[in-house]
């Protein structure tokens, strides 16, 4: 058993032993959330409004359909829209799991956490590293990150 993502799909395929993908179940059923990342296209006040259609253009150009599905497919990500991700899933059915773990998925602010969220991130991963390590025993790990988290939202 590994978790991994899209990126490794092409790997797995390239060994030639049998595998499986499924999503990561969720406490309450169905997918769990998992956070998201992305890109984001940013274009900042400028002083000559002229240069808003050059922009424009760029924006058009790096968010268009045709673009998102072949920059994605290559970089093996899943894309944004469902008609992008519908194309990838048809040339690749082994996607349609992360394609509903995307659906699932939450911004890692979500939950009104906002800059808080380094708070309880931290905390966490390091239980994770502990419990993995060995250096402490799971429970005594999470327990103290629960701890931690809990402090820091205050």
């Amino acid at each position: 058993f590994a978790e991994n993502g899209t990126w490794q799909l092409a790997n797995a395929k390239e060994t030639g032993f049998e595998y499986g993908i499924i999503p990561i179940p969720s406490k309450a059923g169905g997918t769990a959330p998992a956070p998201t990342g992305g890109e984001f296209v940013s274009v900042p006040v400028q002083s000559d409004t002229a240069r808003y259609a050059t922009s424009q253009k760029l924006v058009a150009c790096l968010t268009s359909a045709d673009n998102a599905y072949t920059t994605d497919t290559t970089l093996s990500y899943i894309a944004a829209t469902e008609a992008v991700q519908a194309k990838q899933v048809s040339a690749t059915p082994e996607l349609q799991v992360w394609v509903e773990a995307v659906k699932a998925a939450k911004g890692r602010t979500s939950d009104d956490l906002g800059t808080k969220y380094p708070k309880i991130s931290e905390p966490m991963w390091g239980a994770v590293q502990a419990a993995l390590s060995g250096s402490k025993p799971p429970q005594e790990a999470m327990t103290a990150a629960q701890s931690a988290a809990a402090s820091a939202i205050q």
